[in-house]
């Protein structure tokens, strides 16, 4: 785990700093927009996990979604809905993308999807973090051999 808690907490800042833009953006009728949006704040928070756990996130959104899925969600304990949004916000922004056309709900639906998830990866990283301290505060020292 990263040692570096101001790096990690700006990947979560910067996803919650997406999804109140993508929120905006639905107030005032921009729906794929706000769907892309999301979107790209679940990816932040994806990228902010891999970090936590010193890996490069891959720049490519399916390669980092398939990372954050092995990594993070399937080796490292995160809920498994976790990983059913991260997909589900990727293939909405996908189509929104694509067609333009999104259903006036779903905007709202992708913002709650979204900060559902950065709640997950917040709450995993503050977990994470305390239990590497509580580990390394209670390891004795190792001996030395004679």
């Amino acid at each position: 785990m990263r040692k570096e808690g101001r790096a990690i907490s700006n990947g979560v800042t910067r996803a919650r700093e997406e999804l109140f833009a993508a929120h905006l953006l639905a107030t005032t009728q921009f729906a794929a927009q706000a769907v892309g949006l999301a979107h790209r704040g679940a990816l932040a928070a994806a990228e902010a996990a891999l970090e936590a756990l010193d890996r490069v996130p891959p720049a490519e959104p399916t390669a980092l979604i398939t990372a954050f899925l092995r990594q993070v969600v399937r080796e490292r304990g995160l809920d498994p809905e976790a990983g059913r949004l991260v997909r589900s916000l990727h293939n909405r922004a996908v189509l929104a993308a694509t067609d333009g056309a999104i259903p006036a709900g779903e905007a709202a639906n992708a913002i709650a999807d979204a900060t559902a998830l950065v709640d997950a990866v917040d709450d995993w990283l503050t977990q994470s973090e305390f239990v590497t301290i509580a580990r390394d505060a209670i390891r004795p020292p190792g001996r030395r051999r004679h």
